[in-house]
């Protein structure tokens, strides 16, 4: 069943920021490091600190910046770290917003959803953030809820094309770097 696009999509605007923000940091020194290796470096040191920085990079990525959900006109589409689950609005029987936000399926699942989990900085304000998640969800629900929605769907969500863009990326500026430096 196609899905369609989403009539809405959202994220926790400051944990996505903050992600973006750090991944890029993340790749913009290793190219800085890639692109100025210490005197004596050779390409399997270079590939030494991708083996180590391309990980980090795409879990920063994957923890904060890749958490959504995304709300169409036949259920509810929830990706968190590295899973991604597919709720047709006939198996969403409620929606719950307390200290975390929760779907609670027809047969009595509970999925978390990264992107109203629980913080401190919520908890202080009153859980406003899982409240307003709760409602955008709830306003775009359809009423009657239709019937035969299919049953929930999980999937395991690594997005591996994006680690090996970063691994990609990365090892043309390495060899770049050593171009430039003559190693």
């Amino acid at each position: 069943m196609s899905r369609g696009r989403a009539a809405v999509v959202l994220r926790r605007k400051f944990d996505s920021t903050f992600s973006w923000i750090v991944t890029l940091g993340a790749l913009g020194t290793s190219t800085y490091v890639l692109l100025n290796p210490f005197p004596g470096n050779g390409f399997g040191h270079q590939l030494e600190f991708i083996a180590i920085m391309a990980p980090l990079t795409w879990f920063m990525w994957m923890v904060g910046a890749h958490s959504v959900v995304e709300v169409h006109d036949s259920g509810v589409l929830v990706v968190n770290w590295f899973r991604r689950y597919w709720v047709p609005w006939a198996d969403l029987a409620s929606v719950e917003a307390t200290r975390e936000l929760t779907l609670v399926t027809t047969s009595g699942e509970r999925i978390n959803v990264a992107v109203g989990a629980f913080s401190a900085a919520s908890s202080l304000r009153g859980n406003q953030v899982q409240a307003r998640l709760r409602e955008a969800i709830e306003q775009h629900r359809p009423h009657p809820v239709p019937t035969g929605g299919g049953g929930v769907r999980k999937s395991l969500d690594l997005v591996p094309w994006h680690f090996a863009g970063v691994v990609a990326f990365l090892l043309v500026v390495a060899w770049i770097g050593l171009w430039l430096n003559g190693s």
